[in-house]
């Protein structure tokens, strides 16, 4: 009975002064509603970095020449260096090399700056590219030295307009076929040699166009996930041992760009998380004020009660009820509103990856409840105090 009274009596209080009460949980919408959508973004936000970058290929080892320093020409990565790769490491499934250079080419009227890239084979499956029309490069191409070229979906837009394969395009004084059209399959938006304006030559082509016997960047893949690292490091030992020992060679993979992109979501999550939590504290101390306000008000009722029998515990947890009734209510209207603002998101940007964090919905309710505790006790503490005859008088 006690429970059921001190409920009865808490809901009479707030519903006398609805305006108050509402005002009262503002704060707490506010903060439950931030604490569901600051996890709920850190979870999609990152679960999406970690898919593109996984997506790109963890199990990837790329190597490049440091030229930060004096270089010579025999410290340039050739395709020795990546047939060394492919014969004395048997746990690379993949190995490609590719020499990327800016021009400008003339196709259907139009004058366009591009990256010519040059590639081996295994590039489409390294880089993971979809061929849109047409087809890629075969073992033909590679070895005969044909003048055909595959391009990006975007120059193919830009320049010819529809599809331009079995159309031409021209470099200067060289013409070369386009037999496809492709894009990425994860795209790297233009951190690689892939730009937006990107056309493809066999190697062999591309060697003899820009009139260098040098690579830009060898990639390998590993075979499984976890033998990236040593891939790594025999990458390092073999073109240490194939050139001058005074060259420098960048040899890298994503697992560190992995773990920086987790640390760097963890630390975002964390620092919004603050923010919310801080708009609740500040929330938990205008509930304490205005139960405070509260019990000045209402001294009279108290001493009524009082003085019909009810106990100091009775008194102390019709108002703590009322505390957490506004903590609760507010957390409530917050997750709501939240959710709704989350699903009205996915449906507009039809994004189906968006999804609910539940224990984003749950952390919500809880602290919230506990702020209404916490900072509806001294209030409730202070009504039970009052002495029954001093506050009929009052």
């Amino acid at each position: 009975m006690q429970w059921q009274e001190s409920i009865r009596f808490a809901w009479w209080a707030l519903a006398a002064d609805k305006v108050k009460a509402a005002l009262t949980m503002l704060g707490v919408t506010i903060g439950s509603a931030a604490i569901v959508l600051v996890v709920t973004i850190g979870i999609v936000g990152k679960t999406y970095v970690m898919s593109l970058i996984e997506g790109i290929g963890t199990d990837i080892v790329y190597a490049t020449l440091d030229r930060s320093g004096k270089t010579t020409p025999d410290d340039e990565l050739t395709i020795d260096d990546l047939q060394a790769i492919r014969t004395e490491l048997p746990y690379v499934s993949a190995a490609t090399g590719v020499l990327d250079r800016p021009a400008y080419v003339y196709a259907h009227g139009h004058t366009l700056r591009v990256t010519v890239v040059g590639v081996t084979q295994d590039f489409q499956t390294i880089r993971k590219l979809r061929m849109l029309s047409g087809r890629y490069f075969d073992a033909e191409d590679f070895a005969s030295g044909d003048h055909v070229c595959i391009v990006s979906k975007e120059l193919n837009a830009d320049a010819f307009g529809g599809n331009a394969v079995g159309d031409s395009i021209r470099q200067e004084e060289f013409r070369c076929t386009i037999i496809g059209i492709f894009e990425e399959g994860v795209p790297t938006f233009g951190r690689a040699e892939i730009q937006e304006h990107t056309v493809l030559y066999p190697y062999e082509l591309m060697r003899h166009l820009v009139g260098q016997n040098f690579l830009e960047v060898i990639y390998a893949q590993a075979s499984a996930s976890n033998e990236v690292g040593v891939l790594t490091s025999d990458i390092a030992r073999i073109l240490r041992s194939r050139h001058r020992a005074q060259a420098r060679y960048t040899v890298e993979n994503l697992t560190g760009l992995l773990r920086t992109a987790n640390r760097i979501s963890t630390g975002m999550t964390i620092t919004l998380l603050a923010l919310a939590l801080l708009t609740l504290t500040v929330a938990g101390a205008g509930i304490m004020n205005i139960m405070l306000v509260n019990v000045a008000e209402r001294t009279h009722e108290i001493g009524v009660r009082k003085a019909i029998g009810a106990r100091p515990a009775d008194i102390r947890l019709q108002f703590l009820l009322e505390a957490v009734f506004i903590s609760l209510g507010g957390a409530v209207l917050g997750v709501i509103a939240a959710l709704g603002s989350i699903w009205a998101t996915a449906i507009a940007t039809n994004a189906p990856d968006i999804r609910v964090s539940w224990v984003g919905v749950l952390c919500a309710l809880v602290v919230a409840t506990g702020i209404g505790v916490v900072f509806g006790y001294r209030p409730a503490s202070e009504a039970s105090k009052l002495n029954p005859v001093e506050a009929l008088h009052t």
